[in-house]
């Protein structure tokens, strides 16, 4: 877990890190000249089971905010420092404000120096904290007195922190991984290096990691955890990172280390924002902030969605539009600042972070906001699933970053309500499944109705018809559950509705008892498709949709792209074949042209679509028996 300090400038927040961790957090020349704290610090809390509890220790000057900021946000637990000669000062209330707008929710008071006042002055000290506190998530904290210095009370604040450490709960580890990055160093001999709190997930020696931004790719060459080199580090922890090829000006701090391909940076994101009940400016439309979230500081407009004024202690929804990129995620915490004066006035929680411009005061997209914000994260799962039309629950973690574990038993309960269906490993909600059967059978019913002679649709002419990104794997069990239904039939690549029949009209009775008596007549050299359509008086696509009924029905027989076999005659020459291999082994193509008193041309291309058939097979100049047929009949076309 990682514990931060917060407190007003010279409340003695660095000399109690070192009292209960033994390491001065100021490691500028400049904090150690003017005894000020101007960045963060940081340190390891040793357990007594020996597990350690990374301790950020944050400025607390004013003019230092935005370096708090970067620090405080990743904390699990928050030790709020109070000089027990001043009390109670501006940026003890401007931390506390920051840390509920953050929702931390477990910490502990600690009021220091106290071996400069007397006990009475500390009593009073102590009554003006307990009043202040009250309505604040540390109204019922525990209150600890101590003395950096003297040492007094030290050993009972560390035997506190235990105490609330055991009860913080792990973070997840089956996320992706999600490091936002504090701090950019380099070291001499092995390049740039990076430190930050793992938020989420976990990183080994020898991966691969992405870094947003550039957005570019990074081998992890070594890590280290409060100094000590290890080969893996999880969620909760503070680690530094040496990434090889990485150059220190290509990242700064607000980048963040992350799973390669699960995040991406944006430049909006909606948002639901409190402000706070001070005395600030209500906010208008467009108003400019400066914008903090993880260690990430940017400018944002913020568009008021549902009001055309934001008074302060109220809050609403906004679309937060962004003068630079970052990585933003679901439920991620932000706070907000004025653009100037620069004076914290509210922050609040991420809902999307890619999403599209709205439109002001549209109830759809105010109940959609609502339904995202739900704590239950199961709406914004299926809200992704619907943009998506259905993913994978690959593809499903990287749109919502939650771990596969997590996001599977989500879509268990989905499953057992109905509300999603799982096509092969393809996870769809019940509503775009149920739109997509539709479509096949619509599609199927326009195609009968245009095609009446055609036995049934190909299965890639219908999958065209749905939209893009169904997968054939989807599409296949799609059309399982409608043939389970009783809904269609499919044959081999043909699909088609139950119970359907090719059917010919009265004209195209007329033609086909024309075409077969062509064919019959003409034997061994039937005419080619295109003089056909010109005996018949009719167009090609007719002419060929005739073809293809009658080559469905077993009436003619497709030898090649241009020849085309009455049934009877081509049954013929498969006789005189299976005939000459009866008592011969083999069967040359002269022979075979002279059994049928034909062409070269026409002899060859059947010999070629008896191989093709596998009936046999060539071997040289000669054709010698592979699978005949037991008779003519049974000979497929």
């Amino acid at each position: 877990m990682i514990i931060g300090t917060a407190g007003h400038v010279d409340h003695g927040k660095t000399e109690l890190i070192k009292a209960l961790t033994g390491v001065d957090t100021d490691r500028l020349r400049e904090e150690k000249e003017r005894g000020v704290s101007i960045d963060i610090g940081f340190a390891a809390f040793h357990f007594p089971n020996g597990q350690l509890a990374g301790v950020i220790d944050v400025p607390g000057h004013e003019r230092f905010i935005h370096n708090m900021l970067a620090g405080i946000g990743g904390i699990d637990l928050v030790l709020l420092v109070i000089d027990a000669a001043e009390g109670v000062m501006p940026q003890t209330r401007e931390h506390m404000e920051i840390l509920g707008l953050l929702q931390i929710k477990k910490g502990l008071v600690v009021i220091t120096k106290i071996d400069l006042v007397d006990e009475e002055w500390l009593e009073l000290v102590e009554e003006e904290v307990r009043e202040y506190l009250q309505e604040t998530f540390l109204q019922d904290a525990p209150l600890y007195k101590v003395s950096s210095v003297t040492g007094e009370g030290i050993e009972e604040l560390k035997e506190a922190v235990v105490e609330l450490g055991s009860t913080i709960s792990s973070r997840d580890i089956d996320a992706p991984l999600y490091l936002p990055i504090d701090r950019i160093f380099s070291v001499s001999g092995f390049g740039s290096v990076i430190t930050g709190t793992l938020v989420s997930g976990k990183v080994r020696i020898g991966e691969m990691v992405e870094v947003l931004p550039p957005g570019k790719e990074f081998r992890v060459r070594g890590m280290h955890i409060h100094g000590k080199a290890v080969s893996e580090a999880l969620a909760g922890q503070r680690v530094a990172l040496n990434l090889v090829g990485l150059e220190k000006s290509q990242v700064t701090r607000g980048s963040v280390v992350a799973a390669p391909g699960y995040f991406q940076l944006t430049r909006a994101c909606d948002a639901r924002v409190q402000l706070l009940s001070k005395k600030i400016t209500p906010l208008s439309n467009r108003t400019p902030v400066h914008f903090y979230l993880g260690t990430a500081r940017v400018v944002a407009r913020l568009i008021l969605l549902g009001k055309d004024e934001l008074p302060p202690g109220e809050e609403g929804y906004v679309q937060c539009r962004l003068d630079k990129p970052l990585v933003a995620k679901r439920g991620d915490r932000f706070i907000i600042r004025s653009y100037s004066p620069m004076v914290t006035i509210g922050g609040g929680v991420v809902l999307d972070e890619h999403p599209p411009r709205h439109k002001r005061f549209k109830r759809e997209v105010i109940q959609r906001l609502q339904e995202m914000e739900k704590e239950d994260p199961l709406p914004y799962v299926l809200e992704r699933l619907k943009e998506r039309k259905g993913a994978a629950l690959e593809e499903l973690s990287k749109l919502t970053k939650m771990g596969k574990q997590h996001l599977q038993e989500l879509l268990e309960k989905a499953l057992q309500e109905n509300r999603v269906r799982l096509l092969g490993d393809y996870y769809v909600p019940t509503s775009i499944l149920e739109e997509w059967e539709a479509q096949v059978i619509r599609e199927l019913e326009r195609f009968h109705q245009r095609n009446n002679l055609a036995p049934g649709m190909p299965r890639a002419r219908l999958l065209s018809a749905l939209p893009e990104g169904i997968t054939q794997r989807t599409f296949d069990k799609l059309l399982e559950g409608l043939r389970k239904r009783g809904e269609i039939d499919v044959s081999g690549d043909l699909v088609f509705r139950k119970g359907f029949i090719p059917e010919p009209n009265k004209k195209q009775k007329d033609n086909i008892e024309r075409l077969l008596a062509i064919f019959e007549e003409k034997g061994l050299n039937p005419p080619p498709p295109g003089e056909l359509w010109s005996l018949l008086g009719i167009g090609e696509e007719e002419g060929e949709a005739l073809l293809e009924h009658l080559i469905h029905r077993g009436l003619l027989v497709k030898v090649s792209e241009e020849i085309f076999l009455h049934g009877s005659v081509y049954r013929r020459c498969l006789e005189e074949l299976m005939k000459h291999l009866q008592e011969n082994r083999s069967i040359t193509l002269a022979q075979y042209r002279d059994h049928l008193q034909t062409s070269r041309k026409y002899a060859q291309a059947l010999l070629e679509h008896f191989d093709g058939c596998r009936f046999t097979r060539r071997v040289g100049d000669e054709r010698v028996p592979l699978k005949l047929p037991k008779n003519s009949s049974s000979g497929k076309g």
